[in-house]
């Protein structure tokens, strides 16, 4: 997906927000899974990542506009709601500046309750520019016969084939197969963030394992990171919009992200991440 500018203004608002939106849900996928995968401990928790525009080597063309830097956090709540369903809420904030020191600053937050079984999901987005709404959705969606699609502020639905799964289900998936040996697996995943279409995602497994710095991880949580690439398509392109590398453990924690975009990439590092449990035995 491109990002395009104006030169004498903004970031042109519809295909900035709109990748920003997909960085953000995309995340979302890794910190969402079920409680009996193998080698796998549910988990609560909350984690901050700081976010840096990352080197590529490609050259430049002149007087073309490109993303000089950029800078910001995510911030994840990442609840198990005593084994009903998994919520998360998310913060997104980025500022970008141009190659004609133009700047924008993007806010995306994001909240998810998706029941544990997989076939029901609600979800909320809000998307500002500049302290600006330019987007918000209120949405529902179930999987029975197919998946159908609701969303409050509009009479529009939207149905889909039923092989295309949830977040949650798609990491199931991922760490199923993160130490079986198998190098790619593909997935149809629905997440809300564009309301009339999915991903077809492409997981490709590594053998490369990495730790962090184990100050930045609470006790119980495993520090050893595989490294996984993806690439992700919609409407049977046969580009990707955007390929992404993350390392990610057997407790569905990533410590790293790097998104690659045509013109530019950001990675996504790990500042901490803390456990966070709901006392369900009282409730």
């Amino acid at each position: 997906m491109l990002t395009h500018f104006n030169k004498t203004s903004k970031f042109n608002n519809k295909y900035n927000m709109k990748k920003f939106k997909n960085l953000l849900i995309t995340l979302l996928i890794y910190f969402l899974y079920h409680p009996n995968i193998a080698n796998a401990k549910l988990l609560s928790f909350q984690s901050e990542y700081d976010i840096s525009l990352a080197k590529i080597d490609s050259p430049r063309v002149p007087g073309k506009t490109y993303v000089d830097k950029a800078s910001g956090y995510l911030l994840i709540d990442w609840i198990n709601n005593c084994d009903e369903s998994w919520v998360t809420t998310q913060r997104m904030m980025t500022r970008f500046i141009n190659s004609y020191g133009v700047g924008t600053v993007s806010e995306i937050n994001y909240s998810l309750n998706e029941m544990s079984d997989g076939n029901k999901m609600e979800f909320v987005l809000e998307v500002k520019e500049d302290a600006e709404v330019v987007e918000r959705h209120y949405g529902k969606a179930e999987r029975k016969e197919s998946l159908n699609i609701k969303f409050e502020q509009t009479d529009k639905e939207y149905n889909f084939s039923k092989d295309v799964i949830f977040p949650h289900k798609f990491l199931e998936d991922v760490l199923d197969n993160l130490e079986s040996g198998k190098k790619l697996i593909v997935r149809n995943v629905y997440e809300g963030t564009i309301p009339d279409k999915y991903f077809n995602i492409s997981v490709f497994f590594t053998d490369e394992v990495v730790s962090v710095d184990k100050k930045k991880l609470d006790k119980g949580i495993k520090n050893k990171f595989r490294k996984v690439r993806m690439a992700y398509y919609q409407d049977k392109v046969q580009t990707p919009i955007f390929e992404q590398t993350l390392h990610l453990n057997n407790q569905g924690i990533a410590s790293f992200f790097r998104y690659d975009y045509p013109d530019y990439s950001l990675e996504l590092n790990l500042k901490k991440v803390s456990l966070n449990p709901l006392d369900c035995k009282n409730r």
